[in-house]
C-alpha cells in the first residue's frame, strides 16, 4: 500500500476485511474512491454475511428533516420525531431473521451543508432528532474523493477525528478473482478485460463524455451480455454499448468479439491437446484460454491442461488457474493440478 495525501490506499478486499474490522470495534468507518468502483457493492455484502439489514441512504438527494426528523408539539414544548422507515431507535423491533441493521450514509462529502450539519449528530450521538439509534444500529460512511472533481465538501475537524478513513482504489486481479469469477461474468468480457486491463477503471475527471469504463459501467455490459447469444456480436452493437462504456470502448469490445468465430474450441483441444493449434494473436489467446476454462470439467481436465502448458505467456495460464479453481476447487487436490499451478500459485490471491 502506498501513502497518498495522508491516507494509505487499500485495495476492495482489503477495504472489505477494514470495514468489518472497524464495525466490530464499535466504530464509523469512511470509504472514500472514485466514482463506480463498488463501494455500494462492498457494504451490501457485509450486510449480508452479518445478517445485518441494510438501509442505503444518500445524503446528497437529502433534507436536513430527513436525518432529524419533523417537529411536533408535545404540550408546551416542541419536539422532533424521526421517519420510521429511515433510522431503527430504542424499543424498535430488530426484524425477524436479520441480527440489527447496518445504516450506510453514502455520498456524505456530496451533501448540502446543513444536511451534513444534521448528520453530525447520527454520527456522534447516535442520535436522529431527540430519540435515540437503536443499539444494534451500526453506521458506515462513504464518499467521493476530492481529486475526481465530483462535487465534495471537506469534512469538519468535529467530524474527522471521529471515523475511520479508508481510500480504496481498483486492483484488477482481486476484482477478477472477488467479482468477475464468482459472479460469473460473461466469457467475452472477461478476455476482453484481461486483453485490457487498464479499461476497466479508466475514469477521468476531466472526461467530456456522458459515461466512463468502471466496475459498475462494465456491469451493465455484463448483465446485458447474459441475455444475448453466445459467440461475435453484431456491429450494431457498438452503437448499443456506447451509452455503457463510451464509443470508442465499445466499438473496440464488439470487434474483439469477432475472434470467437476463429477460437479454439474444447472439441478440438480435447481430440488433440499436444497437436492442437495455438491461438494466432493476443486476442485469441485470451478468448481461447477463458473459453477452455469455462468448459473445463473433472474429465477433460487432464487433456485440456496438456494444451494450456503449451501457452508460452504465463498470464494466459493464471486466467486459467484462476476460473478452474473458482468452478471447481476438488481439482486443487490433483498431482496435475499441484504441479502446474506450483510456478503460479503466488499470483493467485485466492
Amino acid at each position: 500500500m502506498a501513502s497518498i495525501d495522508s491516507l494509505t490506499v487499500c485495495n476492495s478486499r482489503q477495504a472489505r476485511n477494514f470495514i468489518i474490522r472497524a464495525l466490530k470495534a464499535g466504530n464509523v468507518p469512511f470509504l472514500t474512491s472514485s466514482p463506480g468502483m463498488g463501494k455500494s457493492a462492498i457494504i451490501r455484502s457485509i450486510a449480508e454475511e452479518f445478517g445485518m439489514k441494510l438501509i442505503d441512504h444518500r445524503l446528497s438527494t437529502s433534507a436536513p428533516e430527513d436525518l432529524s426528523g419533523l417537529p411536533f408539539r408535545n404540550g408546551d414544548r416542541a419536539e422532533f420525531i424521526p421517519f420510521a422507515d429511515l433510522f431503527p431507535i430504542e424499543g424498535d423491533k430488530v426484524p425477524d431473521g436479520y441480527n440489527g441493521w447496518i445504516l450506510f450514509l453514502d455520498e456524505f462529502n456530496s451533501a448540502k451543508k446543513e444536511v451534513v450539519a444534521a448528520a453530525y449528530k447520527l454520527i456522534l450521538d447516535r442520535m436522529t432528532g431527540q430519540k435515540k439509534l437503536h443499539p444494534n444500529v451500526m453506521i458506515v460512511c462513504a464518499g467521493n474523493k476530492a481529486t475526481d472533481r465530483a462535487i465534495v465538501n471537506p469534512l469538519g475537524t468535529a467530524m474527522q477525528s471521529r471515523v475511520v478513513h479508508f481510500e480504496m482504489e481498483l486492483n484488477f486481479d482481486i476484482f477478477v478473482e472477488d467479482v468477475m469469477i464468482p459472479q460469473q461474468w460473461d466469457e467475452r468480457l472477461v478476455a476482453f478485460l484481461h486483453a485490457n486491463p487498464g479499461y476497466l477503471h479508466d475514469f477521468d475527471p476531466a472526461h467530456k463524455n456522458k459515461t466512463f469504463c468502471c466496475p459498475r459501467t462494465w456491469d451493465f455490459v455484463n448483465k446485458d451480455l447474459k441475455n444475448q447469444s453466445e459467440g461475435a456480436l453484431p456491429d450494431e452493437d457498438s452503437i448499443y454499448y456506447a451509452g455503457h462504456v463510451t464509443a470508442g470502448k465499445a466499438t473496440e469490445f464488439v470487434q474483439f468479439t469477432q475472434v470467437y468465430n476463429r477460437i479454439i474450441t474444447i472439441e478440438k483441444v480435447v481430440k488433440d491437446p499436444l497437436g492442437c493449434a495455438l491461438p494466432e494473436d493476443n486476442n485469441l489467446c485470451w478468448a481461447t484460454v477463458n473459453h477452455l476454462a469455462n468448459k473445463t470439467t473433472e474429465e477433460n481436465f487432464a487433456d485440456v491442461l496438456q494444451y494450456i502448458e503449451r501457452f508460452k505467456t504465463f498470464t494466459h495460464k493464471i486466467l486459467y488457474f484462476r476460473t478452474v479453481g473458482r468452478a471447481l476447487p476438488e481439482l486443487q487436490a490433483t498431482p496435475e493440478w499441484r504441479k502446474a499451478a506450483a510456478n503460479i500459485s503466488r499470483y493467485i490471491h485466492g
